[in-house]
């Protein structure tokens, strides 16, 4: 009984090692499906990205399809989705494309328009260029940062903290001192408050009167335009050039400008100071100048004036008079001055003989 039951073990044995047994590759993996009650979208992308076949088609985070095909055209990628029955996608939905996470796949957000009407999409309705887009990738916001780290923004970050920090001074006393004039500023200002509205109130009642009064306004410019249509405005315009050249002139001279040490202002100002100082001294008196005029008025009442002088002491010689006390310089011309004056004649001839001929003598 027993070689019974060994014979027909290896039988058995026999058997199924003569069958080949199935391979990993051959079994077919699991897979997400929409069913049979489904339509189809179509949707252009400017760049597909690393988008896989059998990616999800999500809604506000809830799957509602698959990608089932992706095809090129035109330079663009052409992506074949099949929706769920049942999910009512209305008119101008968008779709983009978007990760789960940085390293995570990429999958199909739909987004419905943010006031959709009654319209829905129906199976092979195609989203064009216009109601796609792409999210950031990963490489892109990396490549961002990269920019941002050594682009310099960092940097310069830290370089204006830092000088905020130094601006401030030893213990902040550079910021306290701006906090205490800002606080000074604002209670100026809410002291004065009363003020500023007064300020505006008569701004605006000055405002309403102009308003209330305009067609007076408007009156007065209608019957004023003859009169200044009446006015040559290129010879306006001439005098106004001549004023603007007279000013340009005037500007040179360092004293109407007030930067030389002497200015036309502070002269003005010392003569005003002058004449007030005249005005209210008690001892200002006109006599003397009375005493003058009878002269100047006689001198001058006819086609001529005659005058007359008398010199009591005059020095004719290098040694002045008996008794003079005047300056002994003050003399007549000497035998030396006559030599002196033919000589300064003489240089000015051959000054002027070397500018005709080229040469002196």
């Amino acid at each position: 009984m027993i070689t019974g039951v060994r014979r027909c073990t290896v039988v058995a044995v026999l058997a199924l090692s003569g069958c080949a047994a199935p391979s990993l590759e051959h079994i077919p993996l699991p897979a997400p499906s929409v069913g049979s009650q489904s339509y189809t979208l179509t949707a252009t992308f400017a760049n597909a990205l690393n988008l896989p076949l059998k990616a999800k088609v999500r809604l506000g985070g809830a799957d509602i399809g698959q990608v089932v095909s992706m095809t090129s055209q035109d330079y663009t990628a052409v992506v074949t989705m099949q929706i769920r029955d049942g999910v009512a996608l209305p008119v101008g939905s968008t779709a983009e494309l978007r990760t789960a996470t940085p390293l995570g796949d990429v999958y199909v957000a739909v987004k419905p328009p943010p006031t959709p009407g009654q319209a829905l999409l129906a199976d092979g309705d195609n989203l064009g260029l216009g109601s796609t887009g792409s999210a950031a990738t990963v490489e892109a916001v990396l490549s961002s940062a990269a920019v941002l780290v050594n682009g310099g923004v960092v940097r310069n970050l830290t370089k204006l903290v830092n000088g905020v920090g130094s601006a401030a001074g030893d213990n902040g006393d550079a910021f306290r001192d701006l906090v205490r004039q800002s606080a000074q500023l604002t209670d100026t200002l809410s002291a004065r408050s009363q003020q500023i509205r007064t300020a505006l109130d008569n701004t605006a009642a000055l405002i309403d009167t102009v308003n209330s009064r305009q067609h007076s306004i408007n009156e007065l410019l209608a019957a004023s335009s003859p009169a200044i249509g009446a006015v040559d405005t290129r010879e306006l315009l001439d005098v106004l050039d001549t004023t603007g050249a007279m000013s340009a002139q005037l500007s040179r001279f360092p004293s109407l400008q007030g930067t030389d040490t002497r200015s036309m202002v502070a002269d003005i100002n010392a003569l005003s100071r002058a004449f007030n100082d005249v005005v209210v001294s008690p001892d200002t008196s006109i006599v003397a100048m009375s005493r003058m005029l009878p002269p100047v008025v006689k001198a001058t009442s006819g086609t001529a004036i005659a005058g007359k002088g008398t010199l009591a002491k005059l020095a004719l010689g290098s040694m002045p008079d008996i008794g003079y006390l005047g300056d002994p310089q003050f003399h007549g011309p000497k035998r030396a001055d006559w030599h002196f004056l033919v000589g300064s004649l003489k240089y000015t001839l051959f000054r002027l003989q070397e500018r005709v001929v080229g040469k002196g003598p």
